[in-house]
């Protein structure tokens, strides 16, 4: 029976910058660990990377456009919401006007209400994205690549997503914070 030989194979990842010297370090440490009859080879495919990285690139502009959609959807429905919870408070917004409550804590509770809101949600969507990818193989099935190991959540983009979702909450807060503070408090009464 004739013996099956497999070539022994090692991948590594590393940034472009220092490709080049990863290969000659690679095969300097494996060719004494190959002896004098076996060889080392080494090579980079970043060369083939361009059309990834073009798809790579369209992909991440479509993303960003479909993202930017549903924010922009998102913040005009928090507006909404907060005008109708202004318009729902009146009475309250005018008894604490009445009681001596400035314009500047009166803006600043509705806004903080719904900075915290959308602070929430950015952490509850973010924790929902990350299990998502890294945990369930039905991304694996649906993409139907077979992925060995399960790349880490980039901290910086988990980050960000909570970051935009607070920034998109305290610009929404903005209209309703400037109308609750235009209540006089004999108006809301009228209101009320």
């Amino acid at each position: 029976e004739e013996a099956q030989w497999t070539i022994p194979n090692l991948e590594m990842w590393v940034a472009p910058e220092v490709a080049d010297d990863a290969m000659e370090v690679a095969r300097g440490f494996f060719q004494p660990l190959a002896g004098t009859d076996g060889t080392v080879d080494a090579w980079s495919n970043q060369g083939g990377m361009s059309e990834v990285d073009d798809f790579m690139g369209t992909f991440q502009t479509v993303v960003l456009a479909i993202g930017t959609a549903v924010l922009a959807v998102g913040a005009i429905s928090l507006v909404n919401i907060s005008m109708v919870t202004v318009q729902q408070r009146i009475r309250e917004i005018g008894i604490r006007r009445a009681f001596g409550a400035t314009s500047g804590r009166v803006f600043f509770s509705i806004m903080m209400e719904s900075v915290v809101a959308t602070f929430a949600a950015g952490v509850v969507g973010v924790f929902l994205a990350v299990v998502i990818v890294t945990r369930l193989p039905v991304i694996e099935m649906w993409l139907q690549i077979p992925v060995e190991n399960t790349p880490p959540f980039p901290m910086e983009t988990a980050i960000l997503g909570i970051i935009i979702a607070t920034v998109i909450g305290a610009i929404s807060g903005l209209i309703p914070g400037i109308v609750a503070t235009r209540i006089k408090p004999i108006e809301a009464m009228r209101a009320a």
